[in-house]
């Protein structure tokens, strides 16, 4: 039953997380609300959300203080700003299949950081990164869009920042718990990211905003940037984060398909075979991780 609940769960997110690709840019096509303000809303969301249902954040250690700010930087700030910033110049379906890449740079992270992997393992790291070297550098118009490589960069910047930040929050998590962990990744991110969002909150022309432009900001801000988050840290405390890191092969999926119904991107022939590259890469990954579990079981 625990099981079930956190599949459940996690199911969510990656529905919530897909369709954000193409709900977002109903606001930020426009140009209604820029990047960098979007970003600042979804912080001061988060965080009022958070402090709202699991109240004031706890006393931590100061030991703790620079891996709290590297966290804050890599999971919620840098993460968010380059992400939404790049969704802004690049198409939905380019930003989902560049995100695939997290799982393998999490992979390469930790080879880096000494772990053994195998052969496989780094060609599967190999394909992945290739299929996404191949989207970036894609250039040209899709459905009267241009997706512009220094959109795809961003959001390739974004895997490589959560991807990091995944290598370090489980250290966090053990010792605070994912809740009081997000109260102050959020409280941090927030102090650095006024400078960088409030010009575009002040700025945005709210009385232009339709009905659709309100009911997008609204999913990003209760769903996206609230509910994703704990759902996803509720499943981390019933199942291992393998399994959670796992989920977010749905999200391109789901991406795809709903920017491609609602006419927010077009599918290429190019895309599709960059795609199917990306995923063969992860399969390497994953079937040698399979195999060796058998092997210990």
């Amino acid at each position: 039953m625990t099981n079930l609940r956190a599949h459940l769960m996690l199911a969510i997110v990656a529905i919530i997380y897909g369709a954000n690709y193409s709900i977002a840019k109903i606001i930020m096509d426009p140009g209604l609300l820029g990047a960098n303000g979007f970003i600042l809303l979804r912080i001061l969301a988060a965080l009022f959300f958070f402090l709202l249902f699991f109240g004031k954040p706890i006393k931590i250690e100061k030991k703790d203080y620079g891996l709290f700010l590297l966290c804050a930087v890599t999971g919620v700030l840098a993460n968010q700003l380059l992400f939404f910033n790049g969704l802004e110049r690049t198409s939905p379906i380019h930003a989902a299949l560049i995100m695939i890449c997290t799982p393998l740079i999490v992979l390469a992270i930790i080879g880096f950081q000494g772990k053994k992997l195998s052969l496989l393992q780094w060609l599967g790291c190999l394909f992945g990164f290739g299929g996404a070297a191949s989207i970036i550098t894609r250039l040209g118009v899709q459905n009267s869009m241009v997706v512009d490589v220094l959109g795809d960069l961003m959001v390739f910047g974004n895997a490589l920042s959560f991807g990091f930040f995944l290598t370090q929050a489980p250290k966090l998590i053990s010792k605070y718990g994912a809740f009081e962990m997000m109260k102050y990744l959020f409280l941090i991110a927030l102090a650095f990211c006024i400078p960088f969002g409030w010009n575009d909150l002040y700025q945005a022309p709210w009385s232009e905003f339709k009905l659709e432009h309100w009911a997008s900001l609204i999913f990003v801000l209760i769903f996206t940037s609230f509910l994703a988050y704990a759902l996803n840290a509720k499943a981390l405390e019933l199942v291992e984060p393998s399994l959670v890191s796992q989920y977010i092969y749905l999200q391109p999926l789901i991406a795809v398909l709903i920017a491609y119904m609602t006419g927010k991107d077009q599918l290429t022939l190019q895309t599709i075979l960059a795609g199917l590259v990306i995923m063969l890469g992860v399969w390497l990954s994953g079937k040698t991780q399979i195999e060796l579990k058998k092997r210990t079981d």
